[in-house]
């Protein structure tokens, strides 16, 4: 052997050896680890599918890579979110509730909120103050509203004259522009996106809001307690930082 290969090699197991302590002593971070995590269609402003970006993904990408971790998205209708985690094709579902199959999973603390309205015409003049009321109109809402939103809204799903669930929610938008259904039940801000996307400007003055349900809280559910239990934890420290108002402020939310 020459001196200059004993030289190259002490070298390089110099470094391997840095290498070595380095992931011992930084684990989540020598090496970031990608999370595959399923997440419904199109929910512009929460969910930008085009750029993997949103108000929601956003905030889960930016609390997730400070754990150490990368993340993939893995786009379902929204129905679906738990479909994949269950069969264990990804390690996390988005936007999921006790109201929904989760058995053998477990659900972090609550990450997000939508707040979901009856949203009709202001030229229709429809005069909505319970639940109830809902049972004499067209609707056409989100996928999975009818158990999001409850026993009541479910039996009144039932009773309605036209009553559809569409996992495309710029489709609701329109169907209600156009005078197809009379009203369409939807978070505030994204019938305030795609009223923008489709007339030019906010519409929000044109319509009547009819906030009959309190805000849907949304968890993630993991297959992993441990992972769950380290995501609750990074979730509280990102929602007390500068980077959480700042989230915040880029998508003028409506409430």
């Amino acid at each position: 052997m020459t001196k200059e290969f004993i030289k190259r090699h002490q070298h390089y197991s110099i470094w391997f050896y840095i290498l070595v302590i380095l992931i011992i002593a930084f684990p989540n971070h020598a090496i970031a680890q990608t999370l595959s995590i399923s997440v419904g269609w199109n929910k512009p402003p929460y969910v930008i599918e085009e750029t993997n970006s949103g108000f929601e993904l956003d905030m889960v990408s930016a609390i997730f890579a400070s754990m150490g971790y990368s993340v993939s998205y893995v786009y379902v209708p929204f129905g679906r979110s738990n479909t994949l985690i269950k069969v264990g094709k990804v390690d996390a579902a988005l936007t999921m509730n006790q109201r929904m199959d989760i058995n053998n999973l477990v659900l972090s603390q609550p990450y997000i909120s939508y707040q979901n309205a009856v949203i009709s015409l202001k030229g229709r003049s429809i005069k909505i103050n319970s639940v109830s009321d809902l049972k004499s109109y067209s609707i056409v809402a989100f996928q999975n509203a009818s158990v999001v939103l409850g026993r009541e809204y479910q039996q009144v799903a039932n009773m309605s004259p036209l009553y559809l669930e569409l996992p495309d929610q710029r489709k609701q938008v329109e169907m209600l522009l156009k005078g197809k259904v009379d009203l369409v039940v939807m978070d505030i801000n994204i019938f305030n996106y795609f009223s923008r996307e489709l007339v030019g400007s906010s519409h929000i003055s044109n319509v009547d809001i009819h906030r009959l349900f309190p805000k849907t809280h949304y968890n993630i559910a993991f297959t992993k307690q441990t992972l769950m239990l380290e995501f609750n934890k990074a979730m509280k420290a990102y929602k007390q930082s500068d980077d959480y108002t700042h989230l915040v402020a880029k998508y003028e939310f409506l409430y």
